[in-house]
């Protein structure tokens, strides 16, 4: 797997920080310019999320909710930072050890660009900026090759995740998915986006009449009971026997709000499904 160079550059690094950390997204930056978080919050629903193959699976206590975290926990930890996408809560725990507030969403810039100034951002406040240039370096030239193997770009592509067997998430301009899709020389045929994070909820009639190659991520929920309610619905069944574009299936092995060690591990992952589906 080609992500896994990122991944290993800082794995031998020393631990020189202890941090503890609310939001996925910076656990996965911390992880990837070698610097562990000791302690995340509701960790267990992130490797139920990602197969906990981003962060080590030795590391990442779980200290509870985002919004509630186990104070008692935390400051047996004794940690060097707090590190976050809460203000208030960020304020809250203060006492306990010096805080960063630091958030991806909403994005400043391009979906790209906006991971890349997150990861430099969080870097620089820990003096990390040399190990910040390598691993987003490195990320665009595994983007560059992953580009380069792609056999078909005219078609659009669709990334959808399935809410219930009603309803699907689907990924538009305001999400890193988006951004993958772009740095990869694709395009999202999914242009509205609902939210600042570009998450729109769409019927399965909607979902199943968009244009282009649609693309479900296989989330633990689809896995476990979705997807047999659905190849036992008439309904889907017959809209997407109706459709023109492809389906396939990608692994939900990430976060679709994470980092550049997510977006990765989506590009990957949707490079493979289209190149299947290009051979004859």
């Amino acid at each position: 797997m080609l992500i896994l160079s990122v991944f290993s550059i800082f794995a031998e690094s020393a631990e020189r920080f202890s941090i503890v950390t609310s939001d996925w997204a910076a656990a996965e930056t911390l992880s990837m310019l070698g610097v562990t978080p000791i302690a995340i919050a509701q960790f267990r629903n992130y490797q139920g999320w990602t197969g906990n193959e981003i962060i080590r699976e030795e590391s990442g206590i779980d200290i509870g909710l985002k919004p509630m975290p186990n104070l008692e926990l935390i400051s047996n930890y004794e940690p060097d930072f707090l590190l976050g996408d809460n203000p208030i809560l960020l304020q809250h725990v203060s006492k306990l050890a010096p805080t960063i507030d630091t958030s991806l969403y909403p994005f400043e810039h391009s979906p790209w660009e906006s991971v890349v100034d997150f990861t430099c951002e969080i870097a620089e406040q820990l003096d990390l900026l040399p190990e910040a240039g390598i691993v987003t370096a490195q990320a665009n030239k595994q983007l560059a090759i992953l580009r380069d193997q792609i056999k078909n770009k005219e078609t659009p592509v669709v990334i959808a995740q399935f809410r219930d067997d009603r309803h699907a998430w689907v990924y538009g301009e305001n999400n890193i998915l988006h951004g993958v899709i772009n740095q990869l020389g694709l395009t999202n045929a999914w242009e509205p986006s609902a939210s600042a994070t570009g998450l729109s909820v769409v019927t399965i009639d909607v979902l199943a009449r968009l244009d282009g190659h649609l693309f479900i991520i296989e989330s633990p929920a689809y896995k476990e009971w979705i997807r047999e309610r659905l190849e036992s619905s008439d309904i889907w069944q017959i809209l997407i026997s109706q459709r023109e574009g492809e389906i396939s299936y990608i692994p939900g092995n990430f976060w679709v709000f994470g980092a550049i060690p997510s977006a990765l591990r989506f590009a990957e992952s949707l490079v493979e499904a289209l190149n299947e589906d290009a051979v004859p």
